[in-house]
């Protein structure tokens, strides 16, 4: 009998089928270890930064999701997440950490619900000072508004929850340090994002601000200059840059802003 062979344009033919077969295999099994009814939820945990503080360290044993179902049926549901605490001035210009996450019942997140632990402080020239803490301040909720999440696979969304480390340390009458923390959130689809480089070097630290309507975001470049801003809801804003060293304050204006993008200002050179 004669050995026939199999053409090499039929091989690629096959080939290819093989592999969008299962490309799709592995869209439809996305969410297999999701149960029937229920979604995936990430939350990230992102901070502004602080002008003063070296270190911020927030002590964050639980965090709750509050979602309503079709039936108009509302849940509490506790996410994984690993107690502990956060230094949360690590994750700045960009850098983020995943919190927690878990399976939820499908239908319109509503709220989050964290809870702080005792024992929070701040660093400053290398001197611990411990924050007070109230029982009432100990838990925080926030509502969440409607597309507000991104969506990163079938049944999977990511949010992202921005802590105002700087703005929630107040000082009281006794002179003392207490923690009123200020929490937000946002997500890729509802926001944009700016970023840039300072130089020279000379010009650092530098606090880099970018205010949009009502709001003032910001940013300490690091090391290299390098800086970014998220959460940004509006279409422009207003960048001012404030370096030291006697180097001069810079404005750059109408800066466009696009959701679910990131804005390069690239290279911004100081003068004195």
């Amino acid at each position: 009998m004669k050995n026939r062979k199999t053409p090499w344009f039929l091989f690629i033919l096959i080939t290819a089928a093989v592999t969008i077969f299962s490309c799709q295999k592995e869209a439809r099994d996305d969410s297999g270890n999701i149960p029937a009814g229920q979604s995936r939820l990430e939350v990230m945990l992102t901070d502004d930064p602080s002008q003063l503080f070296d270190s911020i360290f927030i002590n964050i044993q639980k965090l709750e999701v509050k979602t309503e179902d079709s039936t108009g049926a509302e849940h509490w549901d506790v996410l994984t997440i690993r107690p502990g605490v956060y230094n949360i001035l690590r994750f700045r210009n960009g850098l983020d950490t995943l919190l927690a996450s878990g399976n939820i019942p499908a239908g319109e997140i509503k709220k989050i619900r964290l809870t702080l632990g005792t024992g929070n402080y701040v660093m400053l020239n290398g001197v611990s000072i411990p924050l007070d803490l109230n029982s009432s301040d100990a838990v925080i909720t926030i509502d969440v508004h409607h597309g507000s999440f991104d969506s990163t696979g079938i049944r999977r969304f990511r949010i992202w929850l921005d802590m105002d480390g700087h703005g929630s340390i107040r000082i009281k009458s006794n002179g003392r340090l207490e923690l009123k923390l200020r929490l937000g959130h946002f997500c890729h689809g509802n926001s944009g994002e700016i970023d840039g480089e300072i130089q020279p070097g000379a010009a650092l630290p530098a606090l880099v601000m970018a205010v949009s309507g009502t709001d003032t975001l910001t940013a300490i470049p690091e090391h290299d200059g390098e800086f970014k801003i998220r959460g940004i809801r509006s279409t422009t804003a207003t960048v001012i840059i404030k370096p030291s060293n006697g180097y001069k304050d810079s404005v750059i204006n109408n800066v466009p802003v696009r959701l679910g993008e990131d804005t390069h200002l690239g290279r911004i050179v100081l003068h004195r």
